[in-house]
């Protein structure tokens, strides 16, 4: 019944008109440029006052058009785009790629912390062929200013937030001394067991009211300094992160661990991050130059009631991006290395070593009724492990035309031709995984997926509405995926990874406006999305997101006070593979107040928050282990910011 009231409501909303003047959106995106880039792109740019420390980075993009999370309790949840994650979605940092195991498991951190974040981009089609490498689904950008080119502001503050089940707190500090730029942040968080929905999860018979391992608790530190200078500028970071996470896979275990850690199935996790990078204003033939050298560092401990294992991943990579633009054209070309090293020990995955490299061209041309993309990528991979070794080259190509029907209407086109390597997992597998209740097997015979992506999109302004449609299919030769078996190891099921031809297709519809009332500013906006995940055999791609309709308002009373409510229907996913279980729908009301105050001189920001605040039973069809893990009840927060110089 929700699903016809939520449709009845976009189409009644798509064509009335409610408001007498029309703003539009622009977003910074540095993907590509450091200038404003329009949202007629498929793009979509997620502010610093949008985003809730307390969520992992997946649930603070969930709500977006086209995009989904593939959950692991409260502490993980990647980030699926248009039905592909894992290695298919690039989570990358100030456009570099994150150290991180995230792609080898649903199971691991991506290594991002939420609390230093000033956006995230998020970028699907053609354009995503240059930003990152075998990135199918789209990118996933974190942005921060941890090392600026510009001068900082100062800012000195303190938060602290606190949800029904945790609390924690960051600590932040920028300044510009003598011409350098100091920025030093320290984050700590602490969620235990969150509550769950009455009727969701029972254990012989008996109603749990949290989710046992679902706790979570973390560190991180970061400190970077500098050199602003009219010739471009100079910087250097280190960031360290201490994270405890529990594996809520079986709901019967004891609910508390803080004393009895070796009892439970937990992930251990550590990571030490070097970075080097700066930018040269004036060059030969070029505008400037943008590079970067990292050495990261991640070690993840995986405990279980029969032992541990224990996977050390070391990435040494570096980047260069050379920039020529002009009033007709902008002009990338970028060069790229990486090198990972993963010494296991005990785990699934042998000792390996991988290396990627890279060279790609970007062009857009500017000035005229349309503007033309032309991106291409060639690559080079090789995976090694003991005596197995893989290793493949491939050209990308990515295009897209935005053409200028009228004054307020663009028509987007896009294509694009993308190859992924296997990852290690995926190649040699071989082992028990207890996070995910497995014995999986890799197979080292497996071809690179090629995918073949078409795009269109139209937006309008019509009369005080911004609309914008998008309909896109991606077929993906060689599909990668992890099918069970009806045997088991160990008592563990067995599980091969095997590929098979796959299709993707979808549509991603949203409708928004803004109107004055009184003194304030009221912002509507109304999204729709749905997807089709089939083989070539007319069977269903597993852990494919279901359709999602979502209803955003928000009314900001002035630059210091905003009230913002968005009520998401998802709908039940009834296309699921032969090794899952249908998806029931759900609704899910969230809500946010925050306003800003003086005290003591100080600038203070209160924020409260409120999160499923219907309290209904959800489970995530994107996530690995949606039947034992439920989403959490209702959840209530509170953060406090203050602003103070030093």
């Amino acid at each position: 019944m929700y699903k016809y009231i939520f449709s009845l409501a976009l189409l009644v909303f798509s064509f009335t008109s409610i408001a007498d003047d029309l703003s539009g959106i622009t977003v910074d995106s540095s993907v590509f440029t450091n200038s404003i880039g329009e949202s007629k792109y498929p793009l979509h740019i997620v502010e610093d006052e949008s985003i809730i420390d307390a969520k992992s980075l997946g649930e603070n993009l969930e709500s977006l058009p086209g995009v989904s999370n593939a959950d692991y309790g409260a502490a993980i949840g990647q980030p699926v785009i248009r039905g592909l994650g894992g290695s298919r979605t690039k989570v990358m940092l100030n456009n570099n790629s994150v150290n991180s195991l995230s792609h080898l498991s649903a199971d691991h951190l991506n290594n991002v912390n939420i609390s230093e974040i000033s956006h995230i981009e998020i970028l699907r089609g053609p354009s995503s062929i240059f930003a990152g490498s075998g990135a199918s689904g789209g990118i996933v950008n974190v942005v921060t200013d941890v090392i600026s080119g510009d001068v900082y502001t100062n800012k000195t503050s303190f938060d602290y937030y606190s949800v029904n089940n945790g609390f924690g707190h960051n600590f932040l500090f920028k300044r510009n001394i003598f011409n350098t730029n100091i920025f030093f942040n320290l984050n700590n968080k602490k969620l235990n067991n969150y509550n769950i929905p009455h009727d969701t999860l029972f254990d012989e018979g008996v109603m749990k009211s949290s989710l046992a391992n679902s706790d979570y608790k973390d560190q991180n530190m970061i400190i970077g300094i500098s050199f602003p200078q009219t010739w471009g500028f100079l910087g250097f970071s280190f960031e360290n992160n201490d994270g405890v996470y529990g594996i809520p896979f079986h709901a019967e275990e004891e609910e508390e661990h803080e004393e009895e850690e070796e009892h439970r199935i937990f992930s251990k996790v550590e990571s030490e991050t070097y970075t080097f990078k700066g930018r040269v204003n004036t060059l030969p033939f070029f505008n400037s130059m943008d590079f970067s050298l990292i050495d990261s560092n991640a070690f993840l401990r995986e405990h279980e009631e029969d032992g541990s294992a224990s996977l050390d991943n070391n990435m040494t990579a570096f980047n260069t991006k050379l920039n020529l633009d002009s009033a007709s054209y902008e002009r990338r070309l970028l060069l790229e290395y990486a090198r990972t090293k993963s010494p296991m020990t005990g785990a699934y995955i042998p000792n390996s070593v991988a290396y990627d490299r890279s060279i790609s061209l970007f062009q857009r041309n500017l000035g005229k009724p349309y503007e033309l993309d032309l991106a291409l990528r060639y690559e080079s991979n090789s995976r090694d492990s003991d005596n197995q070794r893989y290793g493949d080259t491939s050209l990308n190509l990515g295009t897209s035309l935005l053409y200028k029907l009228s004054d307020s209407t663009n028509l987007y086109l896009g294509y694009s031709h993308v190859s992924r390597s296997p990852n290690v997992a995926e190649l040699f597998a071989n082992g028990s995984h207890g996070a995910t209740q497995r014995y999986e097997r890799g197979n080292n015979q497996l071809s690179r997926e090629i995918s073949r992506g078409a795009e269109i999109g139209i937006s309008t302004a019509y009369r005080d509405f911004d609309i914008d449609f998008r309909l896109y299919d991606n077929d993906i030769n060689n599909y990668i995926y992890l099918k069970d078996r009806t045997t088991s190891t160990g008592g563990k099921t067995d599980a091969d990874w095997m590929q098979k031809d796959a299709n993707f297709r979808g549509y991603e519809i949203s409708v928004s406006t803004d109107y004055k009332i009184a003194d304030g500013l009221l912002l509507a906006k109304l999204s729709t999305d749905d997807l089709s995940a089939v083989f070539d055999d007319n069977t269903y791609v597993p852990r494919a997101a279901p359709a999602k309709t979502a209803l955003s308002l928000g009314y900001q009373f002035n630059s210091n006070e905003r009230l913002h409510a968005e009520l998401v229907y998802v709908d039940d996913q009834g296309d699921f593979s032969s090794i899952e279980t249908k998806t029931n729908s759900h609704v899910c009301l969230d809500m946010k107040y925050s306003k800003g105050i003086k005290l003591a001189g100080n600038d203070m920001l209160i924020t409260v928050f409120g999160e499923n605040l219907t309290n209904t039973s959800q489970r995530n069809h994107a996530s690995f282990v949606k039947d034992n893990v439920p989403l959490p009840g209702v959840r209530v927060g509170l953060e406090l910011s203050i602003d103070y110089g030093l």
